[in-house]
């Protein structure tokens, strides 16, 4: 194992260690919320006044709130109460916005449930569309230009004709120079930069990982280093509090 991959999965190891024994001195308080490193915690268990998004796990309920921010252009402090910036405890205060989104969160619920038998078709980005308000009317360069590309991510169909996903992986691996070969890297190590959502400049990141199926990521940023560990079965999010309202977090869904 080389060394550098050997003291992160250790560093990820002993901060996960330290969350668990402070979650189990707070537990002793009755106030205390459930620890979101030991298990998979719901977004009511963990947070105060969680009225709509109930039963969602913690990662996924903070992963909800990225996508309004960026299906609305808006940012935390934009929706919650002004105090909410640098005090976690004033997100729980209601204003107007986050009583609007409740009821945009039924308005959807119900579409999806009346109209598509359930399955999430209309989201805040569907009206949204990166903006604060809904756009009504349609501008009219949008109406007589060409329609904008589709998201190149956004894969719904094989192309006719085209190769199957079974051989662009084998040719993928030849290339590589066969599968003999590839099962001879045991591990990797990768620097590179990330801008995330809000940052106005790049910053270090370094990936490691270790067959089989162990992988961190270290982002380093502003407010200190986030990381992601995955041990082959579990994974965890830890991240300074400036970041996260949680030092450490157990993933869950489709982040796991």
């Amino acid at each position: 194992m080389p060394g550098r991959l050997k003291r992160s999965l250790l560093a990820a190891a002993f901060t996960f260690a330290v969350a668990v024994a402070m979650s189990q001195t707070q537990g002793r308080a009755q106030t205390a919320p459930p620890d979101p490193s030991s298990k998979v915690v719901l977004s009511e268990q963990y947070f105060k006044n969680i009225q709509m998004l109930r039963g969602v796990p913690v990662d996924e309920f903070m992963d909800t709130m990225g996508m309004f921010a960026a299906a609305t252009g808006m940012n935390c402090t934009d929706c919650h109460v002004a105090e909410a910036g640098g005090n976690w405890a004033k997100y729980a205060d209601d204003n107007d916005y986050k009583q609007r989104t409740r009821m945009m969160i039924v308005m959807m619920n119900t579409l999806n449930a009346s109209s598509f038998a359930g399955a999430r078709k209309v989201t805040c980005f569907t009206c949204h569309r990166g903006l604060r308000s809904p756009a009504i009317i349609p501008n009219l360069d949008l109406q007589y230009s060409e329609p904008p590309p589709v998201d190149p991510d956004d894969v719904t169909q094989n192309f006719a004709g085209g190769p199957t996903v079974d051989q662009v992986l084998d040719k993928y691996m030849t290339a590589l120079g066969g599968a003999q070969r590839v099962a001879t890297v045991t591990s990797i190590t990768a620097k590179g930069t990330y801008k995330a959502y809000d940052d106005f400049e790049m910053f270090p990141l370094d990936f490691y990982a270790k067959a089989p199926n162990q992988r961190s990521t270290v982002q380093h940023s502003a407010y200190g280093n986030i990381t992601w560990t995955y041990d082959g079965k579990n994974a965890w999010q830890s991240a300074p509090t400036d970041v996260r309202p949680y030092p450490v977090v157990q993933l869950s869904g489709g982040n796991l």
